[in-house]
């Protein structure tokens, strides 16, 4: 009977995976949505029927790909298919939230790091080097249209010029980064299916309550005296610093946002604010700085705790 369940489930899922896959695929309008719900049918079935059973619906996975798409379609779902296994056996462990995070962040930069060597080896595609590519025609557009209006866009221009010279380097922080982003998505979306499902969850702190250990102010700083010796640029001392500078400044930022919703909800004066200032962050960079800032000085100074007595 259970073996019985298990294959109709596992059919009725890759069915399902089958579907996403087309739409992630050849609608590029709804892909930006599908793409994140891709790992859904893995994690269900691994919560259901656990890790074993969930290899073969990873196979029947890559098959279908393979025969929907094409071979170069391949890392789809190796990718989303190994982080729903993942996810799910951790669900089904009943993990607590920052070990569902680690576990699924893990699992992305994985086949980040994956997808990117196997793209420089195999097919002779090197993001960095696109990267540096887009970045340089952006530059050119910003001088064209600079020329035409008449206005000073020499600092722009300078600020994007050094960007192309440290993407090789911090690529290691993005791919991090990007995987904490996708995990903490992916996260979301399947926490509102398995509710349906019955599927227990573990309890997340609310936002206004996040706060990484006082350690980390000690690393940012030390990060930047770091700097002031002036490594030479590529080598192994400036790869890790410049990542590691990169990695705690967001780090920091989070700080700081998770003080600004602490502070306004204190205050009784709801979310509105505390979005709209997150939402600026976006539109003007100089916000990023000054809430870095407010971060430091959560950390060293437990403002929280000082607002609370």
């Amino acid at each position: 009977m259970n073996q019985t369940r298990a294959l109709t489930e596992g059919a009725i899922l890759a069915s399902l995976y089958a579907v996403l896959f087309l739409i992630t695929l050849y609608v590029p309008i709804l892909s930006a949505f599908t793409l994140f719900l891709l790992p859904l049918p893995f994690i269900v079935y691994t919560v259901r029927h656990g890790f074993k059973k969930s290899i073969l619906l990873g196979i029947i996975a890559i098959v279908l790909s393979v025969i929907l798409g094409s071979l170069a379609a391949i890392n789809i779902p190796i990718m989303f298919g190994t982080v729903g296994v993942v996810l799910g056996a951790l669900y089904q462990r009943k993990s607590s939230a920052f070990a569902l995070l680690l576990g699924g962040t893990l699992a992305y930069l994985a086949n980040l790091i994956l997808i990117y060597v196997v793209s420089i080896l195999f097919m002779d595609i090197n993001l960095a080097t696109l990267s540096q590519q887009s970045i340089k025609e952006t530059i050119a557009l910003t001088e064209r249209v600079g020329g035409m209006m008449g206005g000073d866009v020499q600092e722009s221009v300078e600020q994007l010029q050094e960007l192309v010279t440290i993407i090789p380097y911090i690529l290691p922080a993005f791919f991090i980064l990007m995987a904490v982003v996708l995990a903490f998505i992916t996260i979301f979306i399947s926490s509102l299916v398995l509710k349906r499902l019955k599927v227990d969850q573990p309890e997340w702190k609310p936002f206004r309550n996040w706060s990484f250990p006082r350690s980390i102010m000690w690393y940012y700083l030390a990060t930047i005296l770091v700097f002031f010796t002036n490594p030479e640029e590529g080598s192994a001392l400036y790869i890790v610093t410049m990542n590691l500078y990169l990695v705690l400044e967001i780090i920091l930022v989070i700080q700081g946002l998770a003080f600004i919703y602490f502070y306004f909800w204190k205050k009784g004066k709801g979310k509105t604010f505390p979005v709209l200032i997150t939402i600026s962050l976006f539109i003007i960079p100089l916000g990023f700085y000054l809430v870095r800032i407010l971060g430091i000085i959560d950390l060293g100074f437990d403002l929280r705790n000082r607002i609370k007595a």
